[in-house]
């Protein structure tokens, strides 16, 4: 397993406990009727997890900077629109003062955390691949060892090497 693949499911791992986490907070910082965990949103919350984790196991490396882009992007545009935008119950500006407000709120910006470095390390493994993949090996027109023919622009470049040296 690669270290980029395990990374990423570390970080999925690790969203998917503060996310159950943070329904329950959510739970006990909201008035009624929304200060019961919804059992449909957990059950959800897993199978997306699930899901993601699945796929990351799966799917191949090149892919894997991609997957995590999507999911955590998706998660970062939620988190940012329910905690911080949006004016309800639930953003940070405007929870109501109890014994798990602070928990609630650190559990908001450990998840925003985590979809901050999930995002980052998708953009990092596609970065990384692309520089990787574009810059030229010096002497490309000459074989690599263990090749015992040569292509005709090779033999070319390799005689002209030659007759340089030669002349030169």
């Amino acid at each position: 397993m690669t270290r980029l693949r395990t990374l990423a499911l570390l970080i999925v791992v690790a969203h998917w406990i503060v996310a159950i986490w943070h329904l329950f907070l959510a739970a006990s910082v909201l008035p009624a009727p929304n200060n019961s965990v919804s059992w449909l949103a957990v059950v959800l919350l897993t199978l997306l997890h699930g899901g993601v984790s699945i796929a990351l196991w799966k799917i191949s490396d090149k892919l894997i900077g991609l997957v995590s882009i999507i999911f955590f992007l998706a998660a970062l545009s939620a988190d940012l629109y329910e905690h911080f935008l949006h004016a309800s119950g639930n953003n940070v500006f405007m929870v109501a003062p109890g014994d798990w407000t602070a928990w609630f709120n650190a559990s908001v910006f450990i998840l925003l955390a985590l979809e901050i470095l999930g995002c980052s390390l998708g953009v990092l493994s596609l970065g990384g691949r692309t520089r990787r993949h574009s810059t030229p090996e010096p002497n490309s027109n000459l074989p690599k060892q263990g090749h015992t023919s040569l292509s005709s622009s090779q033999s070319n470049a390799l005689m002209q090497t030659k007759l340089q040296r030669r002349d030169g």
